[in-house]
């Protein structure tokens, strides 16, 4: 378990690349404390070398552990979409650990998580949270750093409805 909060949090491959993109990958240290990710998801992130944003970060941080998932054909035997290994692998290991939250962005992977009664959150999510905590100040710089700077898409509805559910649009303001 993680230590000081004693929540189970995996995730999967695309938070961590991102985040590590945008140099905000410590925000899952400071919400979270651990974070908990397949194999697949390792293996994802650093069979393409040192260079891949994230690779080196989970070698080396140690809140980040990597764990086996020790079931995966009789976890998928219930999933009702075909999903990518990472995507599989994250969703069985918080089946698996019984985890508190899975952050993971794709959509058929979400919507499997949710089939299986998970909590799921996604990057989007881990900012509204680092707000919420005091840990950012704002979203929006995230958000158009995510946008102009990756090839993170995110449709100007969700866009909007983020900076809201901050505080950040004139709609949000009181």
């Amino acid at each position: 378990m993680g230590r000081g909060n004693n929540k189970i949090v995996i995730s999967d491959t695309t938070a961590i690349i991102y985040l590590s993109r945008l140099r905000a990958l410590h925000l899952l240290e400071s919400l979270f404390q651990v974070i908990y990710i397949p194999e697949a998801v390792y293996q994802e992130l650093i069979r393409k070398g040192d260079h891949i944003p994230g690779a080196i970060e989970v070698k080396t941080y140690p809140w980040i552990k990597t764990e086996p998932v020790k079931n995966l054909a009789k976890v998928m035997q219930g999933f009702g979409r075909p999903l990518h290994a990472g995507e599989s692998e994250a969703i069985a290991l918080a089946l698996e650990k019984n985890a508190d939250l899975l952050i993971i962005d794709e959509k058929d992977g979400r919507w499997e998580a949710r089939q299986q009664g998970i909590r799921i959150t996604g990057m989007l999510g881990i900012f509204l949270l680092a707000k919420e905590r005091g840990l950012i100040r704002s979203v929006r710089p995230y958000l158009d750093r995510l946008v102009l700077t990756t090839n993170f898409k995110l449709n100007p509805k969700l866009y909007h409805d983020v900076l809201m559910a901050a505080g950040e649009s004139k709609a949000g303001s009181q």
